[in-house]
C-alpha cells in the first residue's frame, strides 16, 4: 500500500548552483540510499512518483521549496524526514512533511504566487526618503510594461503590473538595500525574477550587473478563498 507525503525543504550554499534536473537525481539517489522505496509509474518508461512546485532559477537560493513523494514503505512522516536528511549534502535539507490522505491537484498546479527577498550591495548610499517614494510611485502604478521576445521570436509588450501583488523595502543601510516582494510563480502566470530583478535596478538607478543581486525564495503560496496559503 502506497503512501503520499508532501514535504517542505530548502536548497542554499553551494547547492543554488545545481539545475532542477540535477537536483531531481540527487534527490533519487539519496532516497536509494535512504533505503526509501518510491513508488514508479507504469509503461515502457517508469519514472517515480515525484512532482515539484515551480522550478527554482539557478543561482537562487530557497527556504520553501515543495515536493510531493509516492512511496511503497509504511514509514511515518518523521522516519521519512529523518532518513532523507542524513543522506542528503550540505545545502539541501527537508523541513517538514505531511501525509496527503486525499487525492489533490498536482502542486505546479496549484502554487500561484512566490514569495521573494532581493538583496543589494551598495556602492554608494541611498536617500531612503527616495527610495521610498520610487518603491511608492512603482507599486501604485496602474501598469508596468516591458517588451520581450514571445516565443515566434517577435518583441511584443507586456504589462506586468497584474503578476506583482506587494513589493516593499525591508533594509536599507549604507551597504545593503533589501526588498521584498511577492509575485506570479505558477503555471497559470508567472514573472521572472530575471525580468523583475533589472525592474529593480531600473527604478533604482543603479548601474550593476543583475546577476550580482542575492535572490532568495522564502516560500511558495497557492490561493484559498482570496488568501494566500502554503501548500503545507
Amino acid at each position: 500500500m502506497s503512501k503520499l507525503i508532501r514535504a517542505k525543504y530548502k536548497k542554499e550554499d553551494d547547492m543554488i548552483f545545481i539545475s532542477h534536473l540535477d537536483l531531481q537525481r540527487l534527490l533519487q539517489r539519496a532516497f536509494r540510499r535512504a533505503d526509501i522505496n518510491l513508488s514508479y509509474s507504469q509503461g515502457f518508461n517508469p519514472h517515480p512518483k515525484m512532482s515539484y512546485a515551480n522550478a527554482l532559477a539557478l543561482g537562487t537560493e530557497s527556504q520553501g521549496e515543495y515536493v510531493d513523494i509516492e512511496i511503497e514503505d509504511d514509514i511515518s512522516v518523521e522516519e521519512f524526514i529523518t532518513r532523507i536528511n542524513e543522506e542528503l549534502p550540505k545545502g539541501v535539507e527537508f523541513i517538514k512533511g505531511e501525509e496527503l490522505t486525499t487525492k489533490v491537484p498536482a502542486l505546479a498546479s496549484e502554487i500561484e504566487y512566490g514569495e521573494y527577498l532581493f538583496n543589494i550591495d551598495l556602492e554608494a548610499p541611498l536617500s531612503k526618503e527616495l527610495v521610498k517614494a520610487r518603491v511608492l510611485d512603482f507599486i501604485k502604478s496602474e501598469s508596468i510594461m516591458i517588451t520581450k521576445k514571445n516565443k515566434k521570436g517577435k518583441m511584443v509588450e507586456n504589462d506586468i503590473r497584474p503578476l506583482i501583488k506587494t513589493f516593499d523595502l525591508v533594509v536599507l543601510d549604507d551597504e545593503k538595500a533589501t526588498f521584498e516582494a511577492i509575485i506570479a510563480t505558477g503555471s497559470k502566470s508567472n514573472l521572472n525574477t530575471n525580468i523583475f530583478v533589472p525592474l529593480l535596478l531600473e527604478i533604482l538607478d543603479i548601474k550593476m550587473d543583475p546577476k550580482e543581486v542575492e535572490i532568495i525564495r522564502r516560500d511558495l503560496y497557492k490561493v484559498e478563498d482570496g488568501e494566500l496559503v502554503t501548500p503545507l
